[in-house]
């Protein structure tokens, strides 16, 4: 937490306030944590942001792309990974500094972006290229065509869990979602990948992007009080000795590949949509 959608959710956040974060003009850097940042010196941090101006927002997995311009004009991304508490808002700048926060980033326009992190586990980087960061994950998880997903379901030939929550393999996807995914699925997450039929691929494949897109319509999932307008409902996850949804048995938990796992034993195994 956060996963994809609540990444996506924060991306749409930044893109659609009025004012967006697109064109606006960097006045002031703090860094209130020099922690936060990765591979990068406070001072060049500072040096190279004031007077760039923000270009666009993108995201791939669970990482935020943000493009910048500086006033040379030279582009660069500022990439941030929200980890487990991690959040990235527009505020006014008139707005006082929170207790967690970590970096401040003065706007024009009155505004100013920052970036909370009670647990210090978020990551900033200031690249000249987004791919020096995302590079070695895998397709994201929203986008990902059927053929390239089934490719690599082939290849791998895993637990389909720890599969799923491999960022090398697909971006975006973490432990809530790859519960809420295979419960909808009917799989069992101990099932290997290299076992599935190409009926049940497919079914894999389009729960994964049915959760993802209802979840980040619904804003994400409130499971920990980060994302707090999270709508997201979830079926199994940190629901265990509750009762499920669909058939009425008790919610279990269990450990797949050192993961919490949440699963209905009665609905998942038999490959059919929930």
């Amino acid at each position: 937490m956060p996963e994809l959608p609540e990444v996506e959710s924060t991306a749409q956040a930044l893109r659609e306030s009025r004012p967006g974060l697109s064109d606006r003009r960097i006045e002031e850097v703090q860094v209130l944590w020099p922690g936060v940042l990765q591979d990068v010196s406070v001072h060049d941090f500072e040096r190279r942001l004031l007077h760039a101006r923000f270009t666009s927002v993108g995201r791939h997995g669970k990482y935020l792309l943000l493009g910048l311009r500086s006033k040379e004009g030279n582009d660069s991304f500022l990439v941030v990974h929200l980890r487990m508490t991690g959040r990235l808002y527009l505020v006014a700048a008139s707005e006082a500094i929170a207790r967690h926060t970590r970096l401040a980033i003065l706007l024009d326009q009155d505004m100013a972006l920052r970036f909370d992190d009670p647990r210090k586990f978020g990551r900033v980087w200031l690249v000249e290229n987004a791919s020096a960061v995302v590079s070695g994950l895998g397709p994201d998880a929203l986008t990902v065509s059927f053929d390239d997903f089934a490719a690599r379901m082939e290849a791998c030939r895993r637990q389909i869990k720890p599969l799923l929550l491999d960022q090398s393999v697909l971006a975006g996807i973490g432990n809530i979602y790859a519960d809420e995914i295979l419960f909808r699925a009917g799989l069992h997450p101990l099932t290997n990948s290299g076992e599935l039929t190409r009926e049940q691929v497919r079914l894999l494949y389009e729960m994964i992007i049915a959760v993802l897109q209802e979840a980040v319509a619904a804003q994400g999932a409130n499971i920990d009080g980060v994302f707090k307008a999270g709508q997201f409902v979830v079926n199994v996850y940190g629901r265990h000795g509750s009762e499920c949804r669909i058939c009425g048995n008790r919610i279990v938990k269990l450990k797949v590949g050192q993961r919490g796992t949440h699963i209905c034993t009665h609905c998942q195994g038999h490959g059919k949509p929930r």
